[in-house]
């Protein structure tokens, strides 16, 4: 699919690699661009969505995937917005944690987590990352979901986890217990211990 010129887009994050711009025309959708020369992980996550999409996964705990984004130098996808039920921004982990850590609020975002956690090991859905800045929490008309917004598939050399599903669910629980080890727990602690 061919974009006009998304510079003057709204960007709404930043990484490495990629620029995400809100798409002016539909709220409910944006488009990662990497310029070709730094395109690594967008042309594997193209890849690897496109193998998802074909095999019918479910993109309930991910960002929908819609096109292929092309200029005559750089590459992206235009997927899902994923926002708050009333539109407004969903924050990530650690921004929802800080803003909402009663142990009701602690309780209600680990039932959430087992459930996108679940999500990833029924569909063999492969993390590259699993960082606080990847998670988004969206507040729905009840309760809450998280969404893994980035880093899609294994950055192996062989990608066997992406298509054997018992290697990828060994991967998911290793990636998983790092993110919960490495991350959460600290960022929970801190902020309850205040």
């Amino acid at each position: 699919m061919q974009v006009s010129d998304f510079s003057q887009w709204e960007i709404i994050g930043q990484g490495t690699e990629r620029v995400c711009y809100k798409h002016p025309d539909n709220p409910s959708r944006c488009i990662k661009i990497s310029k070709k020369s730094q395109a690594k992980q967008t042309k594997r996550e193209i890849k690897y969505l496109n193998y998802l999409k074909a095999k019918g996964v479910s993109f309930s705990h991910i960002p929908e995937f819609y096109n292929v984004i092309e200029t005559q130098d750089s590459i992206g996808m235009e997927v899902e917005l994923v926002s708050n039920f009333d539109g407004s921004r969903a924050l990530n982990i650690r921004h929802y944690v800080e803003e909402n850590h009663t142990s009701e609020d602690i309780t209600q975002l680990k039932l959430a987590l087992k459930e996108l956690k679940d999500n990833l090991i029924e569909n063999n859905i492969i993390p590259c990352d699993l960082l606080m800045s990847n998670l988004l929490v969206t507040r729905l008309n009840h309760g809450i979901k998280v969404v893994l917004i980035d880093g899609f598939g294994t950055a192996d050399a062989i990608p066997l986890a992406n298509y054997v599903k018992f290697v990828g669910n060994r991967k998911i629980e290793r990636k998983w217990s790092k993110f919960i080890d490495k991350f959460l727990t600290p960022c929970i602690e801190r902020v309850t211990s205040k």
